[in-house]
C-alpha cells in the first residue's frame, strides 16, 4: 500500500496516496461562523471553494497551526475535496499489508479519535497512524451547539439511518448558503469560484442600481453586484464577496454573511411564486429554515448579461490591465544546508530512501547503484555527492524520481520540502563555471534557491561535458 506521510507537532500520520490530489502552500482563508474550532474556513483552490481543517486541533487537540505556516494537503474525502492543514507533507512510502496493524489504544497519539484511524505501522522506529479520509469530510464535521435563533452550519454528523432516509428522499446537492438583508440564499457549488473579503470597489458612472462598481482580483477585473439589490431589496453593507460563474460570465456578488456549505436535498424544492423567477425554489435545511435557491438563468438573463458586459467594455479607464508574468513551478528540496529545486514537470514522484543494489561494473563516485521503484529499475544518482556534501542518512532522506519516461533517475536528496510557483523575474542564470549542474538561481522567502539541471547531471555521468554538448546544439 502506498502511503503519503505528513507530520503534525512532531508526530507522523499517513494518507492513502490514491486520495491525495495535491500539496500546496497556505492560501487566504474566509472564516466560517459557528463552525467547529478545527475548521479554519473556506479556501479557493484552482477556482473551487473547499473547506480547510486544522489537523493539529482535529487530531491532537493542540493549538492551531499558524495560518501562513505548514502545508495544505488536498484530498478526496468521499465525494468532495477537503484541504488538510499540517506541518509538512513528507514523502510517499510503500508499506506491505502485513506490516499494517489494527488500531490499539496504546498505539494512539493522545487525544486522537480512533474512528479517524484505519491502521498503524512502524516507520523509522516511529508509529504512523493511517487516517480514514472519508471521516475527514463535511459529512463528519460536527455541528457545534448554536444558540436558538442563530444561524450557521458547516456540516453535521449523520447516522446510518439518516443516510438511508436521505437516499430514499432525494439526491443531496452541495450549496453555499449566504445571507443578504436578513434573507438566506443558496448557490450551487458548481457555480461558485471562490470567496473573499470585500476590500476596494471602484464606482462606475451611469450604471444600474445593482452594480456597486468594479474590483480587481485574481488577475481580472470583475463587476461587483449587490445580491440584495439583485433580489429587489435595499442596498446592504456586507463585506464578503462570492465570485460566481454563469456560462462565460464571471462576477462578484456582495453578501452580508457566509453561512457555510450545506448538503441539501434537491427533492425538497418548493415552487416559488415569484414574478421575476430569480428563485428556482426553496430548500429546507436541517434547522427547518427555508433557503431560497438562486436561479442563475433568471438572474443573468441575456438582456442583463448584455448590459453588464457593456459596463466592462465601455469604461476602459476603470479596467486595470496587468501583464501576466510567466512563472515556474518547482519541487524544492535540501542538499545539506543548500536549498535546491527541479522543475515539477520532470518530477515523477518522491519515494522513501532504500538501500541500493551496486552496479556490476561500478558507477563512479556519483552513480552508486540502482533501485527498484514500482517495478522499474532506476539508476541512482546521489546529489549530495555531486554537491560536495557528506551523505548522511536520516528519516527524511528520500529519492526524487525525475526525468523522461524512458530515461528516469532516482536522485538522492536530504529532505523534500514543497512545491512552489515563482515568477520568472525572480530567477537569474547561473554561472556555469562555478557549478555546471545549476542552471539558474531563484529567490524564495528572502533566500536563494539553486535550480538543478537534470540534463547536466546525467550527461556528466556519461563523460560528456554538458557545456560542450550545449555549444554544439546551439551551433
Amino acid at each position: 500500500m502506498d502511503i503519503n506521510l505528513i507530520s503534525i507537532n512532531g508526530n507522523f500520520y499517513g494518507l492513502p496516496t490514491t486520495a491525495v490530489r495535491e500539496v500546496l502552500d497556505p492560501v487566504p482563508i474566509t472564516p466560517l461562523p459557528f463552525s467547529p474550532e478545527y475548521v479554519d474556513g473556506l479556501i479557493n483552490i484552482g477556482g473551487r471553494v473547499i473547506v480547510q481543517v486544522d489537523l493539529s486541533i482535529q487530531l491532537e487537540n493542540e493549538v492551531a497551526l499558524p495560518a501562513k505556516s505548514g502545508q495544505l494537503i488536498v484530498i478526496d474525502s468521499g465525494s468532495e475535496h477537503i484541504a488538510l492543514h499540517a506541518d509538512q507533507a513528507l514523502m510517499m512510502v510503500s508499506i506491505a499489508d502485513k506490516d499494517i496493524h489494527t488500531v490499539q489504544v496504546d498505539d494512539m497519539q493522545t487525544g486522537v479519535d480512533p474512528n479517524l484511524v484505519a491502521g498503524v505501522f512502524q516507520w523509522q522506529e516511529k508509529s504512523v497512524s493511517i487516517l480514514v479520509v472519508d471521516q475527514l469530510g463535511l459529512q463528519s464535521i460536527e455541528q457545534p451547539l448554536i444558540e436558538e435563533g442563530v444561524e450557521g452550519l458547516v456540516g453535521s454528523i449523520e447516522t446510518e439511518s439518516d443516510v438511508d432516509a436521505k437516499t430514499e428522499a432525494g439526491k443531496l446537492e452541495n450549496f453555499l448558503v449566504v445571507g443578504a438583508n436578513d434573507e438566506r440564499y443558496a448557490l450551487l457549488m458548481s457555480c461558485v469560484c471562490f470567496v473573499e473579503d470585500l476590500e476596494e470597489v471602484t464606482p462606475l458612472p451611469q450604471v444600474s442600481d445593482e452594480v456597486l462598481g468594479m474590483t480587481y482580483t485574481h488577475d481580472m477585473p470583475l463587476l461587483v453586484l449587490g445580491l440584495g439589490q439583485l433580489m429587489g431589496q435595499s442596498k446592504s453593507t456586507g463585506r464578503k464577496l462570492v465570485i460566481v460563474q454563469y456560462q462565460d460570465f464571471r462576477c462578484a456578488l456582495q453578501v452580508d454573511h457566509i453561512y457555510g456549505i450545506q448538503g441539501l436535498e434537491s427533492r425538497d424544492n418548493h415552487e416559488v411564486l415569484a414574478k421575476d423567477g430569480t428563485l428556482s425554489g426553496y430548500l429546507l435545511g436541517d434547522d427547518e429554515h427555508l433557503t431560497g435557491v438562486l436561479n442563475f438563468d433568471a438572474l443573468f438573463s441575456s438582456s442583463r448579461l448584455e448590459l453588464l458586459r457593456r459596463y466592462l467594455v465601455d469604461d476602459h479607464r476603470h479596467i486595470v490591465k496587468k501583464e501576466r508574468i510567466p512563472t515556474r513551478t518547482l519541487l524544492t528540496f535540501n542538499i545539506g544546508q543548500e536549498r535546491c529545486a527541479l522543475p515539477l514537470a520532470i518530477v515523477d514522484r518522491v519515494v522513501e530512501y532504500q538501500l541500493v543494489e551496486p552496479l556490476p561494473e561500478g558507477g563512479g563516485a556519483h552513480l552508486h547503484g540502482a533501485v527498484q521503484v514500482h517495478g522499474d529499475i532506476l539508476p541512482v544518482l546521489d546529489l549530495r555527492v555531486q554537491m560536495g556534501v557528506d551523505p548522511q542518512r536520516t528519516p527524511l532522506t528520500a529519492y526524487v524520481v525525475a526525468g523522461e519516461k524512458d530515461n528516469r533517475w532516482a536522485l538522492v536528496v536530504d529532505q523534500v520540502n514543497r512545491v512552489v510557483e515563482l515568477p520568472e523575474t525572480d530567477f537569474e542564470f547561473a554561472n556555469s563555471q562555478e557549478n555546471q549542474h545549476v542552471e539558474s538561481i531563484g529567490r524564495i522567502d528572502n533566500a536563494l534557491i539553486s535550480v538543478m539541471s537534470l540534463k547536466s547531471l546525467t550527461m556528466s555521468l556519461s563523460g560528456i561535458d554538458p557545456n560542450i554538448k550545449n555549444s554544439a546544439e546551439c551551433a
